[in-house]
């Protein structure tokens, strides 16, 4: 090994090492938003009452279920129970495993590149330094449920390395161990990757790019790749069109509970892009954060005006790096690497608009971009020792730097309170951010602050924030016991849309518990389930069996049952018990049925429901009894 290579050997360590240590400040950090759902199972598990297979294969993220990741998880239960730490610990571990398969990619596609090839060994370790210490991936690593998306890329990143180990072999002549790379090693970390998240998806995309960057072909290799790529490109876009034209609703149902259409989230996706461009190539802190709900919608090319220069970008980019593909293939390479790489996230899906953790695999592609333009430097320039020592030091300032950033992201990383504080201060236009810090606000018995927060969204120009916040307010003053506008509710059902989402199933559960057991008597739970019935009822632009609008109707079942208002009790609850509800609504028309006399209907469901509730479902086995007291009940009258 030359000096040289031990130098950036040394390096590598040493970068892998600081990794550890910046990230390791944020590993007492807490559990985030849909982490305790995800990883609920695991504390029956923990305590025996599951066996393992319900944990790894009862998850319903995605359509496959994501078995590999909960096994990764059911593995970090076993080794260090139920905190976070042991659970973040594992996260970085696989960010580690990461960078290595980072920098071996790299390091094998710069060295097929005429500009790089002298270099690829430097090129690609320092590229590998500003992936591992880039604060944009605290928000991945930190955060326990993305291991999902860490698992996908460390399964992407063997299946590219499979796929150049193939194909030096078919470019050798040596067809057999070709076919085993292709189509037997290939596909099998393929299927690995999608069964942890399904954007593994991508992994042929990015072979395609790899094969038309790098490679040529003779009549051999088209054939084979011809029925390599039919087989993992084809034959899935087929049958994804196949689901879009016969069961669209499997595929873009989300769009029910958003708030923009799929051409304005194809819009926005073109200003996404840009930003994420802009954030790995000039990282800022006070932009990053999962508070990201202040990502405005584009309604047109001209609104925002951003939308068409970043369309306009996209398109200069792409055509300069398709002009440069000969020339400099690891500029047309990187370049279409994250493009592809964010072809889940940023496609057609009714996926939320704006996440950073998204770039945790299409950055990758976007440094070796970097790599290419500057292979493009005459040789005379690349080969000067002066400059390339000018260029050691300024790699090292930029990883100083990136690693700084990240130790900050990671300091707030450490308390939930300080991740929404920060959010609050740098973003002020997430309104996720100002009510997460009134609820945590509400949860230490600070109504007042709380009150205070919320009271600026009432001016919000958007009509469902303003009925949120009317809703929060109504509970606020509920649970302090003091201060209830009657109006607030009329306001809230005013400005109810025609479309629920979860933000109302939240703001109606809060209001719900702030009224338990007359602890808001000024307005009474009548007035509660009209409201709640009446925002319900305004939803025409969705079906009943939509999660929000089945859940509000529960929600006014409940309130119109706190009231005796039985007959009302009943209508929403028929009208909340669709295919999708969940077996309480059932418990809960039972006793309505009972109560409005329709008894044998009454006991049917509940006959129904005894065999769908297990023995062992203590929740569920409460409920029954209320639906039986109720039926007895009615029954002696």
């Amino acid at each position: 090994m030359s000096k040289e290579a031990t130098h950036f050997r040394l390096a590598l360590y040493l970068t892998f090492a600081a990794t550890f240590l910046l990230y390791g400040v944020g590993l007492p950090g807490p559990f985030l938003f849909d982490d305790n759902f995800n990883l609920a199972p695991l504390t029956p598990w923990l305590a025996g009452d599951v066996g393992w297979r319900e944990v790894v294969f009862g998850n319903v993220s995605g359509p496959f279920g994501r078995p590999v990741s909960m096994l990764s998880f059911l593995f970090s239960a076993w080794a260090g129970g139920s905190y976070p730490y042991q659970y973040k610990l594992g996260n970085l571990a696989i960010h580690l495993a990461c960078g290595v398969l980072c920098f071996l990619l790299l390091r094998r596609l710069m060295a097929r590149d005429p500009k790089l090839e002298r270099y690829a060994l430097p090129m690609a370790t320092v590229a590998t330094m500003l992936w591992l210490l880039h604060p944009l991936h605290v928000s991945t690593v930190l955060y326990v449920i993305q291991r999902m998306a860490q698992l996908s890329t460390i399964f992407v990143l063997a299946s590219l390395l499979a796929y150049l180990a193939g194909r030096r072999r078919l470019e050798a002549g040596a067809h057999k161990p070709a076919i085993v790379w292709l189509f037997l090693v290939l596909p099998s970390l393929c299927l690995l990757g999608l069964l942890s998240k399904e954007n593994a998806v991508v992994a042929p995309g990015l072979c395609l790019v790899i094969e038309i960057a790098y490679f040529s072909r003779d009549a051999i290799a088209r054939r084979l790749l011809g029925i390599f790529y039919g087989l993992t490109l084809v034959l899935p876009a087929c049958a994804a069109g196949l689901i879009l034209l016969f069961r669209p609703h499997l595929l873009l149902a989300g769009y029910d509970l958003r708030d923009f259409s799929m051409l304005e989230r194809l819009l926005s996706q073109s200003r996404a892009l840009m930003s994420y461009v802009g954030l790995i190539l000039f990282p800022r802190g006070s932009e990053m954060g999962l508070y990201t709900d202040g990502f405005a919608v584009s309604t047109g090319f001209l609104t925002p005006a951003t939308t068409a220069l970043s369309i306009l970008a996209l398109i200069v980019i792409s055509g300069m790096a398709i002009a440069l593909r000969r020339r400099a293939p690891s500029v047309f390479a990187g370049w279409f690497f994250f493009l592809v790489a964010h072809g889940v996230e940023s496609s057609i899906l009714p996926l939320e608009l704006y996440y950073e953790h998204r770039n945790y695999l299409p950055s990758i592609g976007l440094l070796l971009m970097l790599a290419g333009l500057l292979g493009l430097l005459p040789n005379r320039v690349l080969s000067n020792t002066r400059i390339r020592a000018a260029a050691a030091v300024a790699s090292l300032l930029i990883a100083v730097g990136f690693g700084t950033a990240t130790y900050r992201q990671a300091v707030i990383w450490r308390s939930k309170d300080a991740i929404v504080e920060h959010a609050v201060v740098n973003q002020p236009q997430s309104v996720r951010a100002i009510q997460a810090k009134a609820i945590s606000a509400i949860n230490k018995g600070f109504y007042d602050v709380a009150a205070e927060l919320l009271l600026p969204l009432t001016a919000n120009d958007n009509p469902r924030t303003r009925s949120l916040t009317y809703i929060d307010l109504t509970s606020i003053s509920c649970l302090r016991g003091r201060g209830t506008d009657p109006a607030w509710l009329d306001k809230a059902v005013a400005d109810a849309r025609d479309k629920l989402t979860i933000g109302e199933i939240q703001a109606v559960g809060l209001l719900l518990q702030s009224n338990k057991e007359g602890r808001c008597e000024s307005l009474g739970p009548r007035r509660v389930a009209d409201a709640i019935a009446s925002i319900a009822d305004k939803a025409r632009a969705q079906p009943d069996d939509a999660l929000p609008k089945w859940q509000l109707r529960y929600a006014a079942a409940i309130a119109y049952s706190r009231a005796k208002l039985w007959p009302e009790t009943l209508v929403q609850a028929r009208l909340a018990w669709q295919a999708p509800s969940t077996p309480e609504v059932g418990g809960l028309l039972v006793q309505a049925l009972a109560h409005n006399g329709q008894r044998v209907e009454a006991e049917q469901l509940l006959a129904s429901l005894e065999k769908l509730i297990d023995s062992h479902d203590k929740q569920g086995q409460d409920m029954l009894q209320s639906a039986r007291a109720a039926l007895s009940d009615n029954a002696a009258r």
